[in-house]
């Protein structure tokens, strides 16, 4: 794994038919254990997964998880011939890919990441507001991150509260945004 920089990134250039669920942050003990910043909603969902791909210098790889555990909110994950600090400290900084084909269905009004990515952000008056960027994971509620709009960068809530409805099919998510997140003058729009 190349310390610069993944070749693929979930937010700017996933590789196609892949979806990222989770990014390893750094070593766990010395035996090959990396914790890993999870993006899927459930622990449960990595005790299923028997393997993942990661992307190199070298191109696809397969790993094949011998352990997982919950630790602290994150997952400490042990994946086989992954068995010293160097080889652990090797995958840091990568992303954990699944084929778009092998996630589960999901419950009505609720997506995955890759499907809110690019979607156009409007208030329910019909404003633009900007484009989906990124999912920020703040341990709470996530946050999306809009971009592009006249306003500048937005920080979301990714509450129901907030997403009023989304629509996939013609790329549009219509928000109500709660007070005081923008100027008076451009939430009056």
């Amino acid at each position: 794994m190349s310390k610069k920089h993944p070749p693929y990134d979930p937010w700017r250039n996933p590789p196609p038919g892949m979806i990222a669920v989770g990014e390893v942050l750094t070593t766990q003990g010395n035996k090959g254990e990396v914790k890993v910043a999870s993006f899927t909603d459930t622990f449960e969902r990595w005790l299923e997964l028997e393997r993942v791909f990661v992307y190199t210098d070298r191109g696809q790889e397969e790993l094949f998880l011998e352990k997982v555990r919950a630790y602290r909110g994150f997952v400490v994950v042990k994946f086989r011939g992954i068995d010293n600090i160097s080889a652990g400290e090797a995958l840091r900084g990568g992303f954990l890919w699944l084929p778009e084909t092998e996630r589960p269905p999901l419950p009505p009004d609720r997506f995955y990441i890759d499907q809110v990515l690019g979607l156009k952000v409007e208030t329910m008056a019909g404003h633009p507001l900007g484009t989906v960027a990124q999912v920020m994971f703040t341990g709470g509620n996530d946050v999306y991150v809009i971009r592009g709009g006249e306003a500048g960068e937005i920080l979301l809530p990714a509450l129901k509260s907030v997403v009023r409805f989304v629509d996939l099919e013609a790329g549009i998510m219509r928000v109500e945004l709660p007070p005081g997140l923008l100027d008076e003058e451009e939430e009056r729009c």
